[in-house]
């Protein structure tokens, strides 16, 4: 074979092997930012129903309806089971963290009250976090989350 053959050669097969990487390349990315917005939108979705729980919670004290611990219980176990499969590890890692919290705590201590609002704030943050949204302003620990839903906040978290 002679040197203009082989040039030749090489110059049609190597744009046809460059493209042919190129599209699969393009073809990963494609599938993985498909796939990452599909998992964020679940994640949304997912996240939603915590903070409609969590504003459920304070709207049914605000409106003395009881609702009883187990029932919140309850709540999140079902919460728990649809977002273990879509949340980061940190929201999983801070919700667990809250769980111990539950599972340890007293009705009857004022500092109870103030450590499951942290908790509650925490994930909350996290989750935004998560989400690729700013939480700039909202607190170490995104207390200011909670602020607008409880009247004597500012008094509490003083504490």
């Amino acid at each position: 074979m002679s040197t203009q053959t082989i040039i030749t050669i090489l110059s049609i097969t190597l744009p046809l092997i460059g493209a042919g990487v190129g599209f699969l390349i393009k073809y990963s990315i494609e599938k993985k930012k498909e796939l990452t917005n599909e998992v964020t939108k679940e994640r949304r979705d997912i996240y939603q129903q915590y903070v409609n729980l969590m504003i459920g919670l304070f709207a049914s004290t605000k409106t003395n309806t009881t609702n009883s611990s187990d029932k919140m219980l309850t709540d999140l176990f079902e919460f728990y089971k649809k977002y273990v499969l879509y949340a980061s590890p940190k929201v999983i890692k801070v919700y667990s963290d809250y769980f111990q919290f539950l599972y340890r705590q007293n009705d009857n201590d004022e500092n109870d009250s103030k450590k499951h609002l942290q908790y509650m704030t925490k994930i909350m943050l996290e989750m935004r976090k998560d989400l690729g949204l700013k939480n700039n302003g909202l607190g170490k620990n995104g207390e200011m989350l909670m602020r607008a839903l409880i009247k004597d906040y500012d008094l509490l978290l003083i504490k």
